[in-house]
């Protein structure tokens, strides 16, 4: 070989297929974080389906948030001529569902419309499974070696309390399956609700989302968060607690709709709060899809 001739060098092997073997495909940043949301999203919504059965007592006192729940009892007063109150029912729902709407917007504005409503539908079909397995955990007979603890025992009726040798008392099985079908009976009556004011509430965010995206040419984000979020909320909240409220609680007209305005003055504050959030996750995923590429 002459110093001016190239090295030569052997050729590549031939990559040998191997039928047990799954090349890996590796994701870019815009889908693994569509697919992180849409997790968070569906996680976030399943939770207010079991968390969204209680209701509970907030002061107007209550520190940070007392002067709103104030204006909301002065709300209730005028509206509905009820005397004041040291206490306003929200559901607990109020701890979770306002997220899933944060959501929306942020895979609205960076991933779609079209993104954003199979994320909807992604939801949609794992609350449908929720209420499936919830309903045969349900069905299923209580084992005799399964028991309310002590702690919880004292609010047992005397007839399925049980006296341990060491003296403890407990709740039998008949009161401990009772407890588990009470805490579980309401997502069937929530979920109905639940997902019809679900689909019917995030379907129209995400239209009123882009509606307003194109009316103000991309621009001016809290606007188009804002507005769509108040619009849908107040359509969910009206919707999934007139049903839920009428139909398994059996409550009257008057305190249905204190709860209904209660519940969506404070979803609506907290919709306000969460535009910095919005702006914040929207700037990352777009730089994290903008690095990717």
């Amino acid at each position: 070989m002459t110093p001016n001739e190239p090295e030569s060098r052997p050729a590549p092997a031939p990559e040998v297929h191997d039928p047990g073997h799954v090349p890996h495909v590796p994701h870019s940043n815009f889908e693994r974080d569509y697919f992180f949301l849409a997790t968070l999203f569906v996680s976030l919504l399943i939770l207010t389906n079991v968390v969204g059965t209680k209701l509970f007592a907030l002061s107007v006192d209550a520190p940070v948030i007392g002067p709103l729940l104030s204006f909301v009892d002065g709300l209730l007063q005028s509206i509905l001529d009820q005397p004041p109150q040291t206490h306003l029912t929200l559901t607990a729902g109020l701890i979770t569902y306002p997220l899933t709407f944060l959501i929306t917007d942020i895979v609205s504005e960076v991933w779609g419309r079209k993104r954003a409503d199979v994320m909807v539908m992604l939801g949609f079909a794992a609350s449908l499974l929720m209420l499936g397995v919830i309903q045969v955990a349900r069905a299923l007979p209580p084992s005799v070696v399964w028991s309310v603890p002590e702690s919880f025992a004292h609010v047992i009726a005397p007839e399925y309390q049980v006296t341990l040798d060491s003296g403890a008392v407990i709740g039998d099985h008949i009161a401990a399956q009772a407890a588990y079908q009470f805490t579980f009976d309401a997502p069937g009556v929530l979920l109905f609700a639940s997902m019809t004011a679900y689909l019917v509430a995030q379907l129209i965010d995400n239209r009123l989302f882009h509606f307003w995206r194109r009316l103000t040419k991309g621009k001016a984000l809290w606007f188009r968060n804002n507005m769509s979020t108040g619009l849908s909320q107040l359509i969910d909240t009206a919707i999934v607690n007139g049903i839920f409220l009428h139909f398994y609680w059996k409550m009257e007209a008057k305190p249905i709709v204190a709860v209904i305005i209660s519940v969506y003055v404070v979803k609506f504050v907290l919709a306000l709060f969460d535009t910095p959030l919005c702006y914040l996750g929207v700037a990352i995923f777009k730089r994290r899809a903008a690095a990717s590429r």
